[in-house]
């Protein structure tokens, strides 16, 4: 596609905030292992975190992948932010289960209000990346 000016507004953003996360996913992992942030409160916690690297880099792979496909309103946008929009899902439904499960969200403080926010923004991106996706999927042309 040769016209940007067909590229919904949405894609666009929806672009832009596919490559923030994976971006940021990939400096939480940077920084987790250089032992610069704590994210977990007890020896399972610990665990569980290390148990999301590789599914992690899977998102942040088919992310930076779609990212600028997306802009291009090509087939490999399309796939590529389908994967990255269902591994967003399944990582946010892994966090949040867990988190209700071993009451992870109360008492609520700063570190526990993150941590939802950023289980909230993977689900809400996801499922909003999915959506727009979808609604356009005919407006994503082949290479």
């Amino acid at each position: 596609m040769d016209d940007y000016t067909e590229r919904p507004l949405a894609i666009t953003i929806l672009s832009a905030l596919v490559a923030f996360t994976a971006l940021a996913t990939a400096l939480f992992w940077i920084l987790f292992f250089a032992k610069k942030i704590e994210a977990t409160e007890t020896e399972q916690d610990e665990a569980f975190e290390r148990a999301f690297p590789l599914a992690d880099s899977w998102m942040i792979s088919t992310a930076l992948v779609a990212a600028p496909n997306m802009l291009k309103m090509n087939r490999k946008g399309f796939f590529a932010g389908a994967a990255a929009g269902s591994a967003m899902m399944f990582l946010a439904c892994m966090d949040i289960l867990y988190s209700l499960e071993n009451k992870k969200y109360w008492p609520l403080n700063g570190d526990r209000a993150q941590m939802l926010v950023i289980h909230l923004w993977t689900a809400g991106l996801g499922s909003t990346l999915l959506a727009i996706l979808w609604k356009n999927r005919d407006a994503f042309k082949a290479e």
